[in-house]
């Protein structure tokens, strides 16, 4: 029997696949499953190729994302803005001809000055009641040959925008005594807030303070010829006026006279 290089080689393959199946303890092909592949083998004609071990296909690992990750920020209250200083409100419509809102409350007011001659003069405040001037408060000075209403009579600011009205009123005579009255608009009028008298008496307005000077009396000295002078100061804090400083200053220099000695 000769076998040729091909057969041989067949033949081998045969041989090799039975012994490995052997040494695994596999059942051996049947004979005659053997011989239908060795003459299939011999005719030419093509075997079934073995299998590949069925399973999950590799995947290649995914490397890590450099990219830095930040932080969660932290979620807390917004803070809260300082709180403004209060201030008064003011107008949100245009006055009307000749109007001022006293207390910057967004209503307006008019004060007038009127000369009536021999009558005196009158200092009257209006309000505006949306189309026309409503006179809501006057002061009469009366006969000008007893008492005047004197020239500094008007509206003052005292604060960030309040203004109140000044009017000082000057009686006739040798005593020459001052009445000054402060007023302040109290949505439908004026209140009377601030009140004081004096013999010479004089006044003036610094800043938010009332500085007032009389004459002081105190050894029975004529009404001519006082021997000190006394001077008051009162601050505006918003609602009144508060005495915060007063000061006793003489008249003469030097030796008090004989009048001024008790």
């Amino acid at each position: 029997m000769k076998f040729t290089g091909s057969r041989l080689c067949r033949s081998l393959v045969i041989l090799l696949t039975l012994s490995l199946l052997a040494g695994c303890n596999l059942p051996l092909p049947r004979a005659d499953s053997i011989a239908a592949t060795v003459t299939a083998a011999r005719a030419g004609a093509p075997t079934a190729a073995i299998p590949s071990p069925v399973g999950p296909t590799p995947v290649e690992p995914t490397p890590a994302d450099s990219t830095p990750v930040e932080p969660p920020t932290a979620v807390g209250p917004s803070p809260v803005p300082d709180t403004p200083t209060p201030i008064p409100p003011t107008p949100t419509s245009p006055p009307p001809p000749g109007g001022v809102s006293l207390n910057c409350d967004g209503t307006y007011q008019r004060l007038r000055i009127t000369d009536g001659g021999a009558s005196g003069k009158t200092v009257s405040v209006d309000s505006w009641d949306g189309s026309s001037w409503v006179n809501v408060w006057n002061i009469f000075g009366g006969d000008p040959m007893i008492r005047q209403i004197e020239a500094e009579a008007g509206y003052y600011t005292f604060g960030a925008c309040q203004k109140l009205v000044i009017v000082p009123i000057r009686y006739s005579g040798s005593g020459a005594i001052l009445e000054l009255g402060i007023h302040a608009w109290n949505g439908s009028g004026l209140s009377q807030v601030y009140f004081n008298d004096g013999v010479h008496g004089s006044w003036s307005k610094v800043g938010d303070n009332v500085i007032f000077e009389e004459s002081l009396y105190l050894y029975g000295e004529p009404n001519c010829c006082p021997c000190n002078r006394q001077t008051l100061q009162y601050t505006w804090d918003g609602s009144a006026f508060v005495q915060t400083g007063s000061a006793i200053t003489p008249t003469y220099v030097g030796t008090p006279p004989p009048i001024c000695v008790p």
